[in-house]
């Protein structure tokens, strides 16, 4: 570019100062435009700025949503207890059901504990073979000596190699433990030399019976030496100096019902209350008193009313108008950036219709709206509470005030309920109709013979068949010999031959095996509720036919759900039915019982389930927020292209003007150099010179 002083050195030229005429036209040329993408820019940052601050508002009041939904903020419970050192609760959930709890522990469960003969090092050797640890209960005599073993055939036996690489007490102990079944091994050093002790898991359904084959085939206590020493069962001569304690359960009272568990840690009596028994107390009660707590979930409901008025506030400077003062002491209106924004209005208009809204789904309860409990809503939007209804409410309704709240659905029939939802789901009344209820594969075996129960003894039977489950036929499946209590544990040990089979496991599939008293015989069914549900006997041992009656033939095939949802019809799979997809109910999954008919269900997401899925439409990754702030960054970038084409074009029209300064000045130039020619040739010419 060429500067202003270029242009002087031409000759004394206009006089003018081109250079800063050019920079002042240029800017007044520039202001207008510029103007306009400052001052966009300014907005559009702004409102990028003051949507994240409604975005973190949100995000608070739904938090505070949320905290309703939550089990512990409207169905927390709290307990009372008498003090005591025989039982102790320890964890009180919301499942928990309100009510007093009587218990006395009249036992408290042990581990059998087996310590065998000392040895004088650790080091010393064994013997080789295996042992089999076989899980069940024990039959005493008056004195607690063992007298028989009853297997149970739930459990899987488990077998120890102990060979050259582990033929040392050290090595016997760690490979036990390093099986890791739930029997801790040790070596006691109790004076006399190094004894091995076997903790069993605790229960009198966990005791231990312990066979030898030692190596090379040789029975197990055949000379009381080498690792026969290590055996526990029926042919040991001796009990007494081998066992050092029984396995025992926890025995308690419940309201004078009489429970046994085989653990001391107990979390299965009554749902929602773990329990640790300490010791036995016969005859001293321990009562537990559960109760709502209604304190916490009114400071609940109470917390949320305070977050909707702080989130109110919070918009007040991006959504609001405000006067602030100025240096002169006159005063202006200030507008949010988000005052006239169409989603920030829509999101608040939303928030505050859903406040004053009745929530829908609940037609057995008498509160639908946050008025019915005294929270009212101001003039100015914020919501105030009613003392006196408020606290009349917790006092009189507060099922009511969980119903209104939380999630939650109904059915006028258990044997179909709502198993899961999703975002599409309409909250609402459904009717549901059954037209084929789902059923399972069912083979029906014949009459059992040749068996005498109690006690029956399986051993020298061959009770092996092969099935076929779902279309998958099994590898030879044979019930373990043994003695079996009843039928029913028959039934148990064949369900679990049948199920560890790996061709069936591979698959997925499996059965249930039951007794039928009434007509004495076994019933195997299959898991799965379909048209291709079915179990056959495809082979079976004589002994199998002869006595468990599982002849070869084909079982009853089953069938998969249908039925229709107010009218319109469903989609079956398995036991499972879905409404049509675009229905209001699309994504409400419901698990149909076998013999169900009908049903009404209610579904209702409660006002803080509605409110927290609303305020998710505009936070999530893809919602409107996003959306919008995603147009207002675009925007910032056509910003940026049109601030770079301003650039240029001032630079050309600045070039421009420059150019044009330039020529006109060297035409002066010119002008000049002409006029002193012809001033000095009319001095040349006859009359015309110049007088002195």
């Amino acid at each position: 570019m060429i500067e202003n002083d270029i242009i002087k050195t031409l000759g004394a030229g206009s006089g003018i100062d081109t250079n800063s005429l050019v920079k002042q036209l240029t800017a007044i040329e520039r202001s207008a435009p510029q103007e306009r993408i400052t001052s966009t820019r300014e907005k559009t940052e702004t409102q990028i700025s003051d949507y994240g601050i409604l975005s973190s508002a949100l995000a608070t009041l739904q938090d505070a949503a949320k905290t309703l939904t939550d089990p512990e903020g409207l169905f927390s419970k709290s307990a009372a207890f008498t003090e005591s050192n025989a039982l102790v609760p320890t964890e009180l959930s919301t499942d928990v059901q309100p009510g007093v709890y009587s218990f006395t522990v009249e036992d408290v469960a042990q581990s059998q504990n087996l310590a065998f003969e000392a040895f004088s090092s650790v080091d010393d050797a064994v013997g080789e073979g295996t042992l089999t640890f076989n899980f069940g209960t024990w039959t005493r005599d008056g004195s607690d000596n063992p007298t028989a073993f009853t297997v149970d055939n739930a459990q899987e036996p488990v077998t120890i190699t102990i060979d050259s690489t582990n033929n040392t007490l050290e090595g016997l102990r760690d490979a036990i433990n390093d099986a890791d079944f739930g029997v801790q091994a040790s070596i006691i050093n109790d004076g006399s030399g190094y004894r091995l002790s076997i903790v069993a898991a605790s229960g009198v359904g966990n005791e231990l019976e312990i066979t030898v084959e030692e190596a090379g085939g040789a029975p197990s206590n055949t000379d009381g030496n080498d690792l026969s020493r290590f055996a526990f069962n029926t042919g040991v001569t001796s009990f007494e100096n081998v066992e050092t304690q029984i396995g025992k359960d926890a025995v308690l009272t419940l309201n004078g019902l009489t429970i046994n568990r085989s653990s001391n840690t107990i979390d299965d009596i009554v749902e929602g209350l773990s329990l640790d028994v300490l010791k036995a107390a016969p005859g001293e009660k321990v009562t537990i008193t559960v109760t709502e707590d209604k304190a916490f979930a009114e400071q609940t409901v109470r917390d949320f009313v305070e977050a909707y008025n702080l989130f109110l506030e919070a918009l007040e400077p991006i959504m609001g108008t405000s006067e602030v003062e100025n240096d002169d002491g006159s005063t202006s209106t200030v507008v949010g950036s988000l005052a006239r924004d169409s989603l920030a209005k829509s999101t608040l208009s939303s928030i505050r219709n859903l406040i004053s809204s009745t929530v829908t789904g609940l037609a057995d309860s008498n509160f639908t709206s946050l008025t019915n409990l005294g929270i009212r809503t101001e003039l100015d939007g914020t919501l105030s509470i009613n003392e006196k209804e408020f606290t009349k409410a917790f006092d009189e309704r507060f099922e009511d005030i969980q119903k209104l709240f939380a999630p939650r659905n109904t059915s006028s029939d258990p044997n179909i309920y709502v198993n899961s939802t999703n975002d599409a789901t309409s909250p609402g009344q459904y009717d549901i109709v059954i037209t084929t209820p789902p059923s399972r594969g069912v083979y029906t075996g014949g009459t059992l013979a040749n068996m005498t129960f109690p006690n029956f003894d399986s051993t020298g039977k061959d009770y092996s068949f092969t099935a076929q489950v779902n279309g998958v036929t099994t590898n030879t499946i044979t019930i373990p010999e043994g003695t079996y209590a009843s039928q029913a544990d028959l039934a148990s040990a064949m369900q679990t031959a049948i199920n560890a089979d790996t061709n069936l496991s591979e698959e997925g599939h499996s059965v249930l095996v039951s007794y039928d008293s009434d007509n004495d015989r076994f019933l195997i069914t299959s898991t799965k509720y379909d048209t291709s549900s079915q179990v056959n006997i495809t082979a079976a041992s004589a002994d199998t036919l002869a006595d468990l009656g599982l002849v070869i033939a084909n079982g009853t095939s089953g069938n998969k759900v249908s039925g229709t949802i107010n009218g319109v019809a469903g989609f079956g799979t398995s036991n499972v039915l879905l409404p049509k997809l675009g229905e209001p109910g699309e994504g409400l999954a419901m698990i149909i019982g076998e013999n169900s008919t009908s049903a009404t269900i209610n579904f209702s997401r409660g006002f803080a389930g509605e409110l927290s899925d609303l305020i998710e439409e505009f936070l999530s990754s893809d919602g409107l927020i996003a959306k919008r702030e995603e147009v207002l960054d675009k925007k910032l970038e056509t910003l940026d292209d049109d601030q770079d084409s301003l650039d240029r074009k001032m630079e050309a029209f600045e070039e421009r003007l420059r150019q044009q300064y330039i020529a006109m000045e060297r035409i002066l130039s010119g002008l000049s150099s002409s006029g002193s020619f012809l001033e000095n040739l009319l001095d040349t010419l006859p009359f015309t010179a110049k007088r002195d």
